[in-house]
This record gives C-alpha cells, structure tokens and sequence, in this order.
C-alpha cells in the first residue's frame, strides 16, 4: 500500500488547530461581535432579502414571452 504505519510525520500546529476547532463551541460567548453577526444573519439580512423580492415579484413577467414582447409585468 501507501507507505508504511507511522510514516505520517504530524504537525503540532495542525493538531492544536483541530484541537481548538473541535472545542470551540465550548468557550463560545455571546459578546458584542456576535451578537451583531447573529443579528445581521438572523434578522436583517433575510428581512432586506425578503423586501426586495417582495417588492419586484410583480415588476417582471418571464411567462409565455415571444421575441420582441417587453418583461415588463404592468406596462407603463
């Protein structure tokens, strides 16, 4: 096969990366960056999507077009 066992050399670094990573959740806290993360992710940005899709669902119509028919959903 490939190589023989325990020729694989670690990497302290790379162990103590996976270490923290594997942990983390257990010294999470809710300080003021996150709290503005969870806001921006939670709240904001999924009501600002919401409001702009909201708002131009009825602007375009992609039904049934043929060549030279505007999209336009309510002619002006």
């Amino acid at each position: 096969m490939a190589g023989h066992h325990g020729s694989l050399k670690t990497d302290p670094a790379v162990e103590n990366f996976n270490l923290w990573r594997e942990q983390h959740y257990l010294r999470f806290r809710w300080i003021p960056t996150n709290v503005k993360a969870a806001i921006l992710g939670m709240v904001v940005f999924p009501t600002v999507l919401y409001t702009a899709v909201n708002y131009t669902t009825s602007r375009w119509s992609w039904n049934a077009k043929l060549k030279g028919q505007p999209l336009a959903g309510k002619p002006e």
